[in-house]
């Protein structure tokens, strides 16, 4: 067998047409090769790719649980780090933090139910009666109201702490409803440990707001004179909304500066 040898392929038709192709012997063991080869590599390729299906859906699996137990370690240790603020805090203010907390509580368990939504007219009575009193210059204060939430704007990570003769709030808004912008303002009211309540000046542009989903806000009011040689405070903050008045209604301790 020499090495310019080829092999003749001969496909014949029944009515006698003959297809001839003539190939090197090095091709046609090629093509044996690759028409035996290639059930085997078909096959290999699809154990591969199952297997690497199984894998990632372990890996999604696994990293689902992983998001869940950072999240649950995530709120367990932002407790604690409440729970120690709350422990370093004087007796007077830890005792107004437990009330709020409790306040908290209840206010929830109450939100659970189908929310009443006043009236308009008994929310701009509200307004007016608030307005008449500070233009017959008495001390601005605001209502003994309970704890309001119907749940338009989301309040969290509410931080007070008493920096000299003022307070520094950090709070984080939120549109639950993600539907429309939300125009307001934010006050906010110092309360002692008499139970009496100053309205603090905020200014209306630094107080305003309009957001569509989330959005940081930082105020730095002046506290009252009543108020400043007070060892223990807490702080009411309400949010306003253009066109239903007092959406949200809540109280915080105030920390005490280092």
């Amino acid at each position: 067998m020499s090495h310019g040898e080829k092999y003749s392929i001969l496909l014949m038709r029944d009515d006698g047409r003959t297809f001839r192709w003539r190939v090197s012997l090095f091709f046609f063991r090629t093509l044996c090769c690759i028409i035996v080869l290639l059930p085997l590599l078909l096959g290999g390729a699809g154990w591969l790719a199952w297997t690497l299906y199984k894998g990632n859906v372990a890996i999604n699996i696994q990293l689902q649980q992983l998001e869940q137990e950072n999240t649950t370690l995530s709120s367990v240790l932002t407790r604690l780090s409440n729970l120690e603020r709350l422990l370093n805090m004087p007796d007077g203010v830890k005792q107004l933090a437990l009330q709020s907390q409790q306040s908290m509580l209840k206010a929830e368990a109450l939100n659970a139910l189908p929310p009443a939504i006043p009236h308009q007219s008994n929310i701009d009575d509200q307004n007016q009666e608030d307005a008449i009193s500070l233009e017959a210059g008495e001390s601005p204060q605001f209502s003994a109201a309970p704890d309001v939430d119907m749940r338009l704007v989301g309040v969290e990570n509410v931080f007070a702490r008493r920096v000299g003769n003022s307070l520094r709030v950090t709070l984080d808004l939120i549109n639950t409803q993600q539907k429309n912008q939300l125009g307001g303002y934010v006050s906010c009211a110092i309360k002692g440990t008499d139970g009496t309540k100053f309205l603090l000046e905020i200014p209306r542009d630094v107080a305003a707001f309009r957001i569509n989903r989330f959005k940081r806000a930082v105020l730095a009011p002046v506290l009252p004179e009543a108020v400043r040689g007070l060892p223990a405070l807490t702080l009411v903050i309400e949010v306003h909304l253009e066109d239903r008045g007092v959406v949200y209604r809540s109280e915080y301790p105030v920390e005490q500066s280092p």
